[in-house]
């Protein structure tokens, strides 16, 4: 990517323009101006000093072009600030490669108190805390963890930061994806419900799925260009572990029922042929379950299989049929001699 691409880019970004892989690159050159800082920072002083710049950058551009949009005159100067909106980016952020180690803690406890407006809330109770955010969005705090979110969500994006577990119920909104960041990982959606786990002494981060579908990537200056990511659907889960930064996908320990509340499900079969079976189970609970050997379908099962777990209701019908099954990724695999 050239200059000249580059600029174009950063208005894009300023703009609210860009999608989720475009959003990621700029967030990436900027964790890698930071990097490379001639003084030694920790995470959190980063941190502060990134929102304190990125504020500044919309205070003095889109801020200002948004008041001046709405007069005769808005349109012609929008043109001209973006190009200065994009020199102001590099300015501000390679700036920071010069200051010296007091400037530089100095910035950091400034652009902390600046971060006061934020809202944190720290769960250090045995139970549960409910917290109702302001789009209508439902988060179910764990103990010992704590979540972070502006007062009012962005128009283009509604970001949120999560220490420890949490359950949320997202509101939906097309316009403006749900994105929570723990640590290196992004999980985004438009709305759906989902819970993530990711306390600062385990090794790794999960994510599980209950309804609707989920985005889960690395975002970070490791991370490059390639995606490194996955889209969950319901009873799925992600784990990421924070040394070799894999990402390996799986299914939750107790998948549930995706038909409505309503709806009546029996698992009595009366000699009903596997493959017949094995669908019922992958409509009711959303989860693929292959068969690796033809000679498996012309088994029968006969059995009643209500009330009890996924993982039960597969053990049964394996010992039935003499077969076997296990997990790969986000499916299930049944294995056998087959039935004479």
């Amino acid at each position: 990517m050239n200059q000249h691409e580059f600029d174009k880019l950063l208005e894009r970004y300023l703009a609210g323009e860009c999608n989720s892989e475009e959003e990621r690159l700029i967030w990436q050159w900027q964790e890698n101006m930071l990097k490379n800082t001639r003084v030694t920072l920790n995470p959190e002083e980063k941190e502060a000093i990134r929102k304190r710049l990125w504020n500044r950058i919309y205070n003095n551009t889109i801020g200002v072009v948004e008041e001046e949009y709405h007069s005769s005159k808005g349109r012609m100067l929008k043109l001209l600030k973006w190009g200065v909106a994009a020199m102001l980016v590099i300015g501000l952020v390679n700036g920071v490669l010069y200051f010296n180690k007091n400037e530089l803690k100095t910035i950091a406890l400034a652009a902390k108190t600046e971060e006061s407006t934020d809202i944190e809330i720290r769960n250090t109770s045995d139970t549960d805390s409910d917290i109702k955010l302001e789009d209508g969005t439902v988060v179910k705090l764990k103990s010992n963890s704590s979540i972070s979110y502006p007062k009012h969500f962005g128009t283009r994006f509604r970001h949120v930061y999560l220490k420890g577990e949490a359950f949320f119920n997202v509101k939906r909104n097309p316009h403006a994806p749900f994105m929570v960041h723990t640590g290196d990982l992004v999980t985004e959606v438009l709305g759906t419900s989902f819970n993530i786990k990711s306390y600062d002494n385990v090794s790794d981060i999960e994510v599980s799925v209950t309804s609707g579908r989920v985005s889960v990537y690395e975002a970070s200056e490791n991370a490059g260009r390639k995606k490194n990511g996955v889209i969950l659907t319901p009873n799925q889960k992600v784990t990421f572990d924070k040394a070799s930064r894999k990402i390996m996908t799986g299914i939750v320990e107790k998948p549930i029922v995706l038909l409505p509340a309503t709806t009546h499900v029996d698992f009595t079969f009366e000699d009903t042929v596997l493959p017949q079976v094995l669908q019922k189970l992958k409509n009711v609970y959303g989860i693929e379950i292959i068969l690796e050997n033809q000679e498996l379908e012309h088994c029968v099962i006969t059995a009643d299989l209500n009330d009890l777990p996924l993982a039960t209701q597969l053990e049964l019908i394996c010992r039935t049929i003499n077969a076997r099954f296990e997990q790969r990724g986000t499916s299930y695999f049944v294995s056998g001699e087959g039935c004479r």
